[in-house]
């Protein structure tokens, strides 16, 4: 939803320099291009950052289409992938602001990814919240035959 908006306001800001050049000062127009260089420099990080990916998961494989936006392919993987290509199941758990007053998903949750081998891109295979994704890890690496690790785990701290 933020990367059509971004998209959105680079078309118009596009737009209304073309507008400026023809009929406006060349102030206006500088400005207008010096916003929209601003814009488009936010909308590459945007996409460049952007994650997901929708595919299908069997016992031997894995078919990988990446996000599209306009028509246009995002950055991620694709095609199909055996499983002897992945060495592992990664449990990745990341910290986000707790927000007490909105039902979010803006909390700490844990991405699931399948570990390429070398030439083999990583896969995240599935979101989890509230400390879901340890057991969601292990049930995919046992059904998967693939060992799993843990990254960034929280610490606890026993008085």
């Amino acid at each position: 939803m933020i990367l059509k908006g971004a998209l959105g306001l680079n078309a118009l800001l596009l737009f209304s320099l073309l507008i400026a050049i023809v009929a406006r000062p060349w102030s206006v127009a500088l400005g207008l291009l010096v916003a929209e260089l601003m814009v488009l420099w936010f909308t590459r990080i945007f996409i460049n950052h952007q994650e997901g990916s929708a595919g299908t998961l069997t016992i031997d494989r894995i078919e990988v289409e990446p996000n599209a936006i306009f028509g246009i392919a995002l950055p991620g993987p694709l095609g199909t992938y055996t499983l002897d290509r992945f060495s592992a199941v990664r449990v990745e758990y990341r910290s986000a602001p707790i927000i007490q007053d909105t039902p979010s998903n803006a909390g700490p949750h844990e991405i699931v990814w399948l570990v390429g081998r070398p030439g083999t891109p990583d896969v995240a295979l599935v979101r989890t919240s509230d400390r879901e994704g340890r057991e969601v890890g292990r049930h995919l690496g046992a059904l998967l035959r693939l060992p799993v690790e843990e990254t960034g785990a929280p610490i606890e701290i026993r008085i």
